[in-house]
């Protein structure tokens, strides 16, 4: 929702999106934004296509249905400490999907607002993540987010589309 809010004037479609009766997004697909930029006086159009799967654990075909092809991810832990598990098993499906692929991945930890949010120092121990702020390039080790207000979620979209686009042209094939 941040995402169309934010690229409304290069959106291709507005989305959709399927919520459970209690609030709980299931599948969020077709949201198609597209970007010109100019590299060595070469223009260049990229269109992203951004498909969101739950990460709940029943859902793991599902995820792995969407991953498959994937040119990048956003791995979205949750800040409730009852998830501590739940982060740390689907972080590592994350790995175990994403690194033989080499797949690009950046990573929020949302609900930063709710009381007695998980701190970003504790979830980057829980994942086994560096400590530090951010990586040698500059890009945050993890992002701490806010859905409701919007908060970072649109530096972390950019950082994973920068990603995507530098693998793209570093690329061995």
């Amino acid at each position: 929702m941040r995402l169309r809010e934010k690229f409304n004037f290069i959106r291709l479609t507005k989305g959709y999106s399927i919520e459970t009766t209690f609030g709980r997004t299931l599948w969020q697909d077709s949201l198609f934004l597209t970007f010109n930029f100019d590299i060595n006086d070469i223009s260049y159009s990229i269109i992203t296509q951004v498909v969101t799967c739950t990460g709940q654990e029943r859902f793991l075909s599902t995820r792995e249905y969407v991953l498959d092809g994937a040119d990048g991810i956003v791995f979205v832990g949750d800040s409730d400490p009852k998830k501590r598990e739940q982060n740390r098993r689907s972080y590592r499906e994350l790995i175990n999907f994403a690194k033989p692929k080499d797949i690009p991945f950046v990573v929020q930890l949302n609900k930063q607002d709710i009381d007695n949010a998980i701190s970003v120092k504790d979830f980057k121990k829980l994942l086994g993540l560096p400590l530090e702020d951010v990586y040698p390039d500059g890009s945050k080790v993890v992002y701490p987010t806010c859905a409701l207000h919007g908060e970072n979620v649109v530096d972390c979209f950019e950082d994973i589309v920068l990603q995507v686009i530098y693998n793209y042209f570093n690329s061995k094939d």
